[in-house]
């Protein structure tokens, strides 16, 4: 069994945290957070020990392993502090605000050699290891991919998801997910261009994020990709399609399917979706026990392309605004 602290007990943090409470390889052994009536609850709902102190928790609990799930303008300091234990690191989505943040982080991580993973759930998806396989040597030249959700039409969602400056708004939260897997399928972006709107909610002074945009990306391979996104959409969509004179084929990231055909031939498989935390966290937990990281497919240094491939988009958006005709 794997001693795991958790730092951050916010959405996130509470969800893994509901997750490693089934997981009979995982002992959770402590959870740290600043703000003290979050920490009681969660305390008392997961009957485990409570800090305040991040430092404190680790000199403790003595965890193997340490689950973050706070803003990613702090890592730095919890990486380090971490790592320099030689305590190994799960870092949640996104890995950092900035490529010169992220390489701090990784400068840690690769001084002091401790596993480390990034929290892109995607990866082990089973409807993607299949898909990996079953294009691997075929061409692909056109993809088209959609993540379309309704958060901003939740009335009590959570509002610092719709200030830009703390969430990073639907390319940092959710779409980077996208890039991450695309990446992961097709390889290395080359260039992002694009645009955004707020014809459903209007920007003001509580949200100022854009509720929809589209991108297109161009890989240094030559393949093209379109996506769109949307905050203001009533259900839950998120497909990538992926298109030549080989294959037609789509894969659903709500159902865990691979449809279409290749060669010709018809495609059809079906997984569980639902425990992709489960199976990052317990990858996580295996690379601990056996002290071998290849069970971890989203290392820190890898995440960090995905976050500029982020940046390079938030960029693009921005400039699109600027650049529109008055």
């Amino acid at each position: 069994m794997v001693r795991i602290a958790v730092v951050g007990t916010g959405w996130q943090g509470q969800g893994h945290l509901s997750t490693m409470k089934n997981m009979p390889e995982i002992e959770v052994v402590g959870v740290c957070e600043l703000n003290k009536e979050t920490l009681l609850k969660a305390v008392n709902k997961f009957a485990v020990k409570g800090y305040t102190s991040y430092v404190d928790m680790l000199e403790e609990s003595k965890p193997e392993g340490v689950v973050i799930c706070t803003p990613p303008e702090v890592r730095e300091f919890l990486v380090r502090e971490a790592a320099e234990r030689g305590i190994h690191c799960f870092i949640e989505k996104p890995p950092a605000k900035s490529l010169e943040m992220a390489q701090k982080v990784e400068d840690i991580l690769a001084r002091t050699g401790v596993i480390n993973s990034v929290g892109f759930m995607y990866r082990y998806s089973p409807a993607v290891a299949y898909l990996k396989e079953l294009i691997k040597g075929r061409r692909i030249t056109l993809v088209r991919s959609a993540m379309l959700d309704g958060l901003a039409l939740r009335p009590n969602w959570p509002r610092w998801f719709f200030n830009k400056e703390i969430s990073g708004g639907p390319v940092f939260d959710q779409a980077i997910h996208i890039f991450d897997l695309s990446r992961y399928l097709l390889g290395e972006m080359e260039r992002v261009t694009g645009y955004q709107d707020n014809l459903v909610v209007p920007k003001g002074e509580d949200f100022t994020v854009e509720d929809s945009f589209n991108l297109s990306m161009k890989y240094q391979n030559g393949i093209l990709q379109n996506h769109t996104h949307t905050w203001s959409y009533p259900d839950v969509f998120t497909q990538i399609e992926f298109i030549s004179d080989q294959l037609h084929l789509v894969l659903d990231l709500v159902n865990g399917s691979v449809t279409g055909k290749v060669e010709g031939e018809p495609i059809s498989f079906q997984s569980d979706e639902n425990a992709l935390y489960q199976r990052e966290l317990a990858a996580f937990a295996k690379a601990i026990e056996e002290k071998n990281p290849s069970f971890v497919l989203s290392t820190y240094k890898d995440s960090i392309q995905s976050l500029d491939v982020a940046l390079k988009a938030s960029d693009a958006l921005e400039l699109s605004t600027k650049n529109l005709v008055k």
